[in-house]
């Protein structure tokens, strides 16, 4: 039996739900999945993307970008030093990061 599936294993929730699969049971997410929904909520409930609202500058945006990877280093899941975080042109975020046990992670604000 592989005991590294058993522990990171979470419900799928998007706009603060939980996603359901064709048979309307909660879908769930495995591996990098759920460390990237556990990033995203941890950067969501930090209050560092409403800094960025209205933000052009890309002086003012570039401390926040590194508080958003600072803020993602935390997690010992992730491999400290391989985390990018990118603003796109439309204002959501991309951040990748290889984790330590399942390889790359890539998620989206």
């Amino acid at each position: 039996m592989n005991f590294d599936i058993a522990l990171h294993i979470d419900l799928a929730i998007e706009d603060n739900d939980f996603v359901l699969n064709d048979s309307l049971s909660p879908r769930t997410l495995k591996k990098a999945d759920v460390i990237g929904q556990d990033i995203k909520h941890r950067i969501l409930e930090s209050g560092l993307l409403v800094k960025l609202i209205g933000l052009r500058n890309k002086n003012g945006i570039a401390p926040i970008l590194t508080d958003i990877e600072l803020l993602t280093e935390q997690d010992d899941r992730i491999k400290p030093g391989t985390i990018n975080v990118y603003r796109n042109d439309d204002g959501t975020l991309n951040i990748t990061a290889q984790t330590r046990q399942y390889g790359s992670l890539q998620s989206g604000l």
